[in-house]
């Protein structure tokens, strides 16, 4: 199967300043008859407490590779992928090379053929190939939206098969000898990107 497809408080309560340590002994003026109380002292309001921010989408979303997307590795059967709660909508135990028994990450976009898609090796059986969605980035920083010269920055052995409007090229993954990216390039930005297996047999 082909994967070309050109269509990542702390609170605190004033308090009196307190006195030094030493005193200094002034005569008291003598009291006067239409003196008054003095007024009690008005406890301080308490401190708001306010919630903690929620954590950004930074954050909380894994970063594809170098060895897999967050829990869901390269590697895996369809039943460890699907224990991982990542995907959705894997099947069976055998491999389809992207089809439809074989799953898609979280969040992919259904109308994207390519958005999270996952690929089982049809021999093999283990996950070889998972393709990123919106918002997914690589631990270097690239994803779907990247304009060519950053791809290149991150990846400075990265080069495209065509001029930077369109083009298709590989790089290893940065950490691991047995995984590699490719990365897909049109109108000068990324629009496909996928973590593949050294050894996967689904797709080019």
């Amino acid at each position: 199967m082909r994967l070309h497809r050109y269509v990542a408080v702390v609170f605190g309560v004033a308090l009196p300043l307190g006195l030094g340590g030493c005193a200094a002994v002034v005569q008291a003026p003598a009291a006067s008859p239409a003196a008054s109380a003095s007024p009690s002292p008005t406890p301080p309001a308490s401190p708001t407490l306010t919630a903690s921010p929620s954590p950004t989408a930074a954050q909380t979303t894994p970063a594809l590779g170098p060895k897999g997307l967050g829990e869901l590795a390269l590697g895996m059967t369809k039943a460890q992928a699907r224990g991982t709660g990542l995907a959705t909508g894997i099947s069976g135990a055998r491999g389809t090379c992207g089809g439809a028994k074989d799953g898609r990450l979280i969040g992919a976009d259904r109308n994207d053929d390519l958005s999270g898609k996952l690929f089982f090796s049809t021999t093999t059986n283990r996950l070889v190939i998972i393709a990123a969605t919106d918002g997914v980035a690589t631990p270097e920083g690239v994803s779907l939206g990247t304009r060519t010269a950053d791809v290149r920055a991150a990846y400075p052995t990265w080069k495209g098969n065509l001029p930077d409007s369109f083009g298709v090229g590989y790089v290893r993954a940065p950490g691991n000898s047995k995984a590699y990216y490719r990365i897909g390039v049109r109108d000068g930005e990324v629009v496909e990107l996928t973590l593949q297996s050294l050894d996967q047999d689904c797709a080019e």
